[in-house]
């Protein structure tokens, strides 16, 4: 039976959006959402009347927390128990192992938990199962000033108190905390403006590219809403607006392979097509510059994750490692020596011939003819007699971007960037438009250093050139030839396929993927360019513009001026970046009324 607070909340709301049962922060999110989209007119009588049930019900019932919200039950208390013995008795690394287990025990009790606070978590009012965890299971462990775990079980939860002991070993990462509390919003911000000069220049510049190509997302994937199908799907013909009512009608477990900003062929900027409806349910106005939006949507949280870490948002898991907040959206872009849980990956293609300990601890993994080491925090994941290709993951972690990159290839690399990041603010968030990320990926990894200009030099490169990458795909649009994927194996893709791109060698793995979504040809290059695809940090990628103006507006400007000088670079005022129009203090962009 409804209770009567979903009663209220359905007469808050249209007719043919009532009914459905609980409604918490997110799924309450996605009925406006709907609204906006779909009957713009009640929207605005929506929020009002939710906002006055809202403002109703705080003054007049409020919530409060009793004992009986408080005190231990003798499920945590057992449960405790078990897991502070298994501490006392394990050795050596088993140790961290065994706190690790303990915590993620205590965070599964706190989903159960009966108490009225664990009711505002779930409804997403209020707090974390993290958060919560502390104060009704018990934080079990704590790290220090260096983010190494303390080897010392706390048994007991904020609401009985911490013994001083417990207190003791606790202080630090509550020190640390509070540090990043008050540095947060200027490390946010910083990486705010880094965002701002990689995409600030991807503008709606036409209506539609004329590419054929896209990602593949599952069809019960919320992010193909509002995308235009690449390919045809079913009854529903390629260049089909994928809306709720035909995600519907496709099978949850179907891939479709959707338009997409990372794979949009426009010589500048992004089409309207490959970049799907906006939030309002239109398609967005050429000129409009997503990329700052963009920006803008994956700067506004930054600031929120940094400040989670004073409340201890931050859960540990045993077996998954994991980036969370402003340092793992940082360390993805930015991609330092020091990479946080950092994967080995084969350099080449080969067999797994031998793995062995380490003398310093950790292992050797043999392979391909290479001696690759793996750090003692590292779990071996390849196995001896198996094969690999250049690129794959031989441990667990998390493959560093630029290293995917220069051995898979820049599609494969965007692919990955895009997946990490996702997931960081999925966890961090409760996610982001796919689409801004993807933009993020296309503006970070768009760059490649001519190795050999090849037969044909009507694409006017020169040996040592750092081209943007859609210059380089259409001269290898030039020369290229047809061909089966089973013959294609070993050679140079010549045009981008999904969201591998052109110059990417042809591997095993890839013919499976691609055939797997019904691609049985592709075109492989014949004498075309070559190249190697170029990655900076992303606080140096801007750096990479030819337009020497548009470079002032990041960073390193004196680095900027004498690099200009020295190659002779020039500004377009009509460009896609509108530094150079402010500065020369003109109209920017092209067409009627200086738009795109």
């Amino acid at each position: 039976m409804p209770t009567f607070g979903q009663y209220l909340v359905d007469d808050a709301l249209p007719v043919q959006y009532r009914g459905r049962g609980t409604l918490t922060k997110k799924n309450l999110h996605s009925v406006l959402t709907d609204v906006a989209k779909n009957n713009p007119g009640m929207y605005s009588a929506t929020v009002t009347n939710l906002k006055r049930l809202g403002d109703e019900v705080a003054t007049l019932e409020g919530m409060s927390i009793g004992l009986d919200d408080l005190t231990n039950e003798p499920k945590r208390t057992a449960l405790m128990k078990t897991h502070a013995t298994k501490y006392r008795l394990a050795k050596g690394a088993d140790k961290e192992k065994a706190l690790l287990t303990a915590q993620n025990a205590m965070l599964d009790y706190t989903k159960t938990h009966p108490g009225r606070m664990n009711q505002q978590v779930v409804s997403g009012g209020r707090g974390s199962h993290g958060q919560l965890m502390k104060i009704v299971g018990g934080p079990v462990l704590a790290r220090d000033d260096k983010d190494e775990i303390v080897p010392w079980f706390i048994s007991k939860n904020y609401a009985e108190g911490l013994k001083a002991s417990d207190t003791w070993v606790a202080g630090s990462e509550a020190r640390v905390n509070m540090i990043k509390t008050y540095l947060a919003p200027a490390d946010a911000g910083d990486f705010a403006k880094i965002l701002v000069n990689n995409m600030g220049d991807k503008l709606v510049t036409m209506p539609d590219c004329g590419t054929k190509n896209g990602i593949a997302l599952k069809a019960s994937d919320p992010s193909v809403i509002d995308r235009y199908l690449a390919t045809a799907h079913g009854q529903h013909p390629a260049g089909s607006l994928v809306t709720p009512a035909v995600a519907q009608r496709l099978s949850k477990n179907t891939m479709i392979i959707v338009r997409s900003p990372m794979t949009c062929q426009a010589s500048s900027g992004v089409c309207q097509k490959c970049q799907g409806l906006s939030s309002n349910g239109k398609p967005h106005t050429v000129g409009t510059n997503v990329g700052m939006r963009a920006a803008q949507a994956l700067a506004e949280p930054l600031t929120q994750f940094a400040l989670d870490a004073k409340h201890g948002g931050r859960v540990n898991t045993q077996e998954k490692k994991q980036l969370r907040g402003v340092q793992g959206v940082r360390q993805m872009l930015e991609m330092p020596r020091s990479f946080l849980h950092r994967a080995v990956l084969a350099e080449k293609d080969g067999d797994i011939t031998r793995i062995e300990k380490a003398p310093q601890g950790g292992h050797y993994i043999h392979t391909g003819g290479d001696k690759l080491y793996a750090s003692p925090d590292l779990r071996i994941t390849a196995r001896v007699g198996g094969k690999v290709e250049a690129g794959d993951a031989l441990t667990d972690g998390i493959p560093k971007p630029d290293e995917v990159v220069r051995l898979k290839g820049l599609g494969q690399g965007r692919a990955h960037l895009v997946d990490m990041l996702h997931g960081i603010y999925q966890r961090e968030a409760g996610g982001v438009d796919r689409r801004h990320l993807e933009t993020l990926a296309r503006s970070v990894m768009n760059h490649v250093e001519i190795t050999d200009t090849g037969e044909d030099d009507d694409h006017g490169f020169i040996k040592g050139d750092i081209v943007d990458y859609n210059r380089f795909n259409a001269a290898m649009s030039n020369q290229r030839k047809h061909v089966s994927i089973n013959d294609a194996i070993g050679e140079t893709l010549a045009g981008n396929v999904l969201h591998f791109t052109a110059g990417t060698r042809i591997t095993p793995s890839m013919r499976d993927t691609l055939k797997a979504r019904n691609i049985v040809s592709v075109n492989i290059a014949t004498t075309a360019p070559q190249m190697v695809p170029v990655v900076r940090a992303a606080s140096r990628t801007p750096l990479l513009n030819p337009d020497w103006m548009s470079r002032l507006a990041h960073r390193y400007l004196k680095e900027s001026l004498l690099t200009g000088a020295h190659r002779g670079d020039v500004s377009d005022l009509r460009g896609t970046s509108p530094i150079p129009a402010y500065a020369a203090g003109t109209t920017f962009g092209q067409g009627e009324g200086g738009r795109y």
